[in-house]
């Protein structure tokens, strides 16, 4: 083991060091044997003191002081920051799931989702029949604009699984609602014209249900279950990535004419269409009008909104990204108000200034998206655990979870950015208490650090007192640059 160290050593000191750890360790086992102390706890003690021997020929070859400040250094860098930063993400993203939800967001099974629009009806506690809806989508058949048209609703149902009843959504469409859209099922089939005579008690589940529930049982097609306490047989499982209305609908149903009234609320009522080539939102939402109040039915403008598929999945996801815009935009409100006016006092350059505001920026970017992904996993997690199935409300609370949990990591980012070198961004160290609370009035107290680089030196105050006990940064010129000169 020693003659294998005394090869790290330099070739120069190599053979002088072998021999000096050779003479210490036959010195050593020579004592031991002749002592008769040569017991198992001393053999354990002379292993040990041959591994040292790597250590040692480690600092040999590298200086133990100089490697130490270089690695110091390194840690205070902010490229380290980032990049520890980047790794927890990459963490969160791998055991979280991401990936695969990721993937199913990014692709569509729908065959041109270009053509597809979604008829939104809005308006808070508006009650309609299903004969009503069903009626309104045969008046919009009408329209010289839409090649076809199918109705839709959904709403909070129950589901009986394999071990307990869970809380989903559940939409009630027409039989031609996925021939509208072209979709085809990844197990099964979906609902065909023709289905509300001959099938009227059919279900087709979410890929994720049959997951969660069903374990990914094959078998489970033709086989009958229970929702909202009424038997259902299952005929097909839906693709994945199908994601349309709601990402959390687990069950489509028959639209009955036959049913008792029942409620909705905003979105949750309408019906998809396919368009025709050249066919806007605009001109479609102005056609529909004509053609409701043809029919007998009178909406104001507003409540009938016409947006594409893709347009949907955007404003879907868009709705979640504001949240983290606001959050980065209230973290740079915070830092500006708590260093602002030590830095606008720095003799800063407009380069050193944009260098420190970006890389606070892509911090604090990282330490939202990190901490947004995590709320989401965690929330999803909880839900499956506890009631088995994704909770409807599961990405609701994972945004409330996200703006509590985010307090954390930009209170750490604002902390880390407050004390670090204004010119070269890394860490500052060697901190200093100078002065005494007890005389703020009359001088300062507070903490001192310098940068190792020798660029400035910041002040940061025990206590606000007045209104000039603010954190202060002071450049250093070049005739403090011998303090600082590595040896």
């Amino acid at each position: 083991m020693v003659w294998l160290a005394s090869w790290i050593v330099p070739g120069e000191q190599r053979t002088e060091w072998r021999r000096s750890w050779t003479l210490q360790t036959w010195h050593w086992c020579n004592f031991l044997a002749e002592s008769g102390l040569l017991n198992r706890a001393q053999k354990l003690e002379l292993a040990r003191f041959c591994w040292s021997a790597f250590p040692a020929a480690f600092w040999r070859r590298c200086d133990r002081e100089t490697f130490l400040r270089r690695v110091d250094r390194l840690r205070r860098s902010p490229l380290i920051c980032l990049g520890a930063i980047a790794l927890a993400l990459i963490v969160v993203v791998l055991a979280g799931g991401i990936i695969p939800a990721a993937r199913s967001f990014a692709s569509s099974p729908i065959p041109r989702p270009d053509r597809i629009c979604v008829i939104s009806l809005n308006g808070k506690f508006r009650r309609l029949r299903s004969e009503t809806l069903l009626d309104l989508a045969s008046a919009w058949k009408g329209s010289k604009l839409l090649d076809a048209v199918a109705p839709y609703s959904w709403g909070p149902a129950s589901l009986a699984g394999l071990r307990r009843t869970v809380p989903i959504l559940s939409a009630r469409v027409a039989p031609t609602f996925f021939q509208v859209l072209g979709l085809k099922a990844a197990l099964g089939r979906t609902f065909h014209d023709g289905d509300a005579q001959s099938c009227g008690n059919c279900v087709v589940l979410s890929h994720e249900i049959w997951q969660l529930q069903f374990r990914r049982d094959p078998g489970l097609i033709g086989r009958h279950i229970l929702l909202d306490g009424s038997d259902r047989m299952v005929i097909g499982i839906l693709p994945r990535n199908f994601h349309l209305l709601s990402p959390e609908i687990a069950a489509w149903t028959l639209l009955d004419s036959a049913a008792p009234p029942f409620s909705n609320f905003v979105e949750r009522i309408g019906a998809v269409a396919r368009t025709k080539d050249g066919a806007s939102g605009q001109r479609i939402e102005s056609d529909l009008i004509d053609l409701s109040e043809n029919a007998g039915y009178v909406f104001p403008a507003s409540l009938l909104v016409v947006t594409s598929q893709p347009a949907q999945m955007r404003r879907y996801l868009g709705s979640y990204l504001l949240f983290v815009f606001l959050a980065v935009g209230s973290a740079v409100l915070i830092v500006y108000a708590r260093s602002g006016t030590g830095l606008g006092r720095a003799p800063l350059s407009l380069r050193d200034r944009s260098r420190w505001w970006s890389f606070f920026v892509a911090k604090s970017v990282l330490l939202l998206i990190g901490t947004g992904l995590l709320a989401w996993s965690t929330v999803r997690w909880l839900s499956v655990y506890l009631v088995g199935s994704v909770h409807p409300m599961a990405n609701g609370i994972a945004l409330w979870f996200f703006l509590i949990l985010s307090t954390g990591p930009l209170s750490w980012a604002i902390h880390d950015q407050q004390k670090r070198c204004r010119i070269c961004l890394r860490r500052l160290g060697t901190p200093i208490q100078i002065g005494a609370p007890g005389y703020v009035l009359l001088n300062w107290s507070g903490t001192e650090m310098v940068c190792s680089e020798g660029h400035g030196v910041l002040y940061l105050p025990d206590s606000q007192a007045n209104w000039l006990e603010r954190d202060r940064w002071d450049n250093l010129d070049d005739s403090w640059a011998g303090l600082f000169r590595e040896e």
